[in-house]
C-alpha cells in the first residue's frame, strides 16, 4: 500500500474515535496527556505536603506510610512518569522532526526536580527512622523534596503554558480536538499548584526552628521545653521570619495574578485559581486541623499546645471568614486589565500583594489568632506591599527598579516631612527629590513610569 494510505490506517482512526484505546507510548498524541499527568501530580504533591505539615504540627503519631505521604508520593510518581515519558517522546520526535523541541523544555525542567525528589525519598525514610518524625521543613531530606517539588511544578506549568500559547497562535497540536480543548484547564490547575508551592517555599525559607534543629543549635527536648529562646514565638528572629514570609506570600500571589492575566484575557480566571487554593487550605489545613482537634485529641507539639475541642470548633468557624479573603481577589480580578500602563500595574501590585497573601489559609489563621494592634498590622503591611512590587518586578525582569523606586519614595517622604516643618517653603518641594548634588526639582514620578 502507499504511504498515504498507511497514514490513514484503521488503527489510527480507531485511536482517535475511541480515546479509551491506549495511544502508542512514543506517539505525538501523548504530549498533552504528559503535561496533564504532570500538572495533576504537582497539585497532588502540594496538597499532600500541606496535609502532612498539618499532621506534624498536631503531633499526630505516624509512620512513614501515612495517607498524607501517600498523596504526596503519588504526586511525585506522577510527575516522574510524566517527565520520563516526555524525555523519551522528545528523543523520538527529535529524530522524526514532528514536534518542536520548545514543547519539551517543561519536562526537562521537571525531570531535574524529580531527580532531586528521588534522591530525597530514601534520605527522608532514613532520617525519620533515625531521628523520629520532626515537624520541620528545613531538614536535608525535606529541603530536597520541597525544592524538587517546586522545580517540578514550575516545569510542568512552563510546558503547559507553551501548549496554550501554541493553541492561541493557531499551531496544530497533536491529539483530538477535545483533548486540545483541555489545555486551558491544565494551565489553570498548574497555576494553582505553583501558587501553593511558592507559598510553601515561603514557609520553608523562614523555618527558623528547622534551621536551629538542622544545624544543631537546639534539640527537640529544648523545643518542647521552650528553651530555644532565639526562635521562640516572642523573639526578634520569629518576628523577622514572619515578616519575610508575608512578603514571599505577597510576591507569589502577585506573580500568579499577572501571569494569569497575560495568559487569559477573560476575567474571572484568577478568582478560580484562588478558589482552588482556598479549597486546598480549607480541606488539608483548616478542615483537617479542626476535625482532629475536635474529635481525635492529638498530643500536639510546641507549635500548638492548647489542645481542646473548643480550639477545633474555633478553626472550623474561621473557615467561612477565611473564604471572605477571595472577595478582594474577585474585585481586583474583575477591575483589572492587562492593557494597563506599567505605572498603574505597579500601583495595583501594591494592592494585589497584601490581598493575595491572605489566600494562604495558614497565614490568615495565624493573623486571626495573633495579638497584633494597628501598629503591628501597619508594620506587617509594609513587607506585603514590597512583596507585591517584587512579584511584579520579578515577572517583568525589572527587580532592580524596586530598590530605586523605594529609595525615591523614601526620599520623597522625607522631603515632604521637611517641607511641612519649614514655613514658606515652595509647595513644589513636596513633589520633588534632590539630584546627586542635592538640588531640588527632579520629579519622582517618571521613575515609576515605564512608557
Amino acid at each position: 500500500m502507499a504511504s498515504g494510505q498507511q497514514a490513514d490506517s484503521p488503527v489510527r482512526d480507531i485511536r482517535f474515535a475511541f480515546p479509551s484505546v491506549p495511544v502508542k507510548l512514543l506517539a505525538p498524541e501523548r504530549l498533552i496527556p504528559i503535561y496533564a499527568l504532570g500538572v495533576v501530580g504537582a497539585f497532588l504533591q502540594i496538597t499532600g505536603a500541606q496535609w502532612d505539615v498539618s499532621a506534624h504540627i498536631l503531633g499526630i503519631v505516624e509512620t512513614f506510610f501515612t495517607p498524607a505521604h501517600t498523596v504526596l508520593y503519588t504526586g511525585i510518581g506522577m510527575v516522574a512518569i510524566a517527565s520520563l515519558s516526555g524525555l523519551v517522546l522528545r528523543t523520538n520526535m527529535a529524530a522524526l522532526g514532528k514536534i518542536s523541541p520548545s514543547f519539551f523544555r517543561g519536562v526537562s525542567i521537571a525531570a531535574f526536580g524529580t531527580a532531586l525528589q528521588v534522591i530525597a525519598a530514601p534520605i527522608d525514610f532514613w532520617w525519620h527512622s533515625t531521628y523520629g518524625f520532626d515537624p520541620f521543613l528545613f531538614t536535608p531530606a525535606h529541603s530536597l523534596l520541597i525544592v524538587g517539588m517546586i522545580i517540578g511544578g514550575v516545569g510542568m506549568l512552563i510546558g503547559s503554558m507553551r501548549l496554550l500559547r501554541a493553541r492561541r497562535a493557531g499551531e496544530e497540536l497533536p491529539g483530538p480536538p477535545r483533548l486540545v480543548n483541555l489545555v486551558p484547564a491544565i494551565v489553570i490547575l498548574g497555576l494553582a499548584a505553583v501558587w501553593a508551592q511558592l507559598n510553601f517555599l515561603g514557609y520553608w525559607a523562614t523555618d527558623i526552628t528547622g534551621m536551629a534543629y538542622t544545624f544543631g543549635y537546639c534539640s527537640i527536648p529544648q523545643f518542647r521545653a521552650f528553651q530555644c529562646s532565639p526562635v521562640n514565638g516572642d523573639s526578634l528572629a520569629s518576628l523577622v521570619s514572619f515578616l519575610v514570609a508575608s512578603g514571599i506570600f505577597a510576591a507569589a500571589g502577585t506573580i500568579i495574578f499577572w501571569t494569569s492575566k497575560s495568559l487569559f484575557r477573560r476575567r474571572g480566571v484568577i478568582t478560580g485559581i484562588a478558589l482552588i487554593i482556598a479549597a486546598v487550605y480549607s480541606a488539608a489545613v483548616l478542615g483537617f486541623s479542626a476535625f482532629e482537634l475536635s474529635f481525635s485529641n492529638p498530643q500536639g507539639s510546641w507549635y500548638i499546645t492548647n489542645i481542646s475541642p473548643d480550639q477545633g470548633a474555633r478553626i472550623a468557624l474561621f473557615i467561612p471568614i477565611y473564604l471572605l479573603s477571595l472577595i478582594p481577589v474577585l474585585v481586583l480580578d474583575l477591575s483589572t486589565r492587562i492593557s494597563l500602563r506599567r505605572s498603574r500595574m505597579v500601583l495595583l501590585s501594591t494592592l494585589i500583594g497584601p490581598f493575595s497573601a491572605l489566600v494562604d489559609g495558614r497565614f490568615s489563621l495565624g493573623l486571626s489568632e495573633s495579638s497584633l494592634d494597628m501598629t503591628g498590622f501597619a508594620i506587617l503591611l509594609f513587607p506585603m506591599i514590597v512583596g507585591g512590587l517584587a512579584g511584579w518586578a520579578i515577572l517583568n525582569g525589572t527587580t532592580h527598579k524596586i530598590f530605586r523606586a523605594l529609595a525615591l519614595l523614601m526620599r520623597y517622604l522625607q522631603i515632604a516631612e521637611t517641607s511641612r516643618n519649614v514655613s514658606g517653603s515652595d509647595s513644589q518641594s513636596s513633589h520633588s527629590v534632590p539630584d546627586q548634588q542635592g538640588n531640588a526639582g527632579t520629579s519622582w514620578r517618571p521613575y515609576l513610569r515605564e512608557d
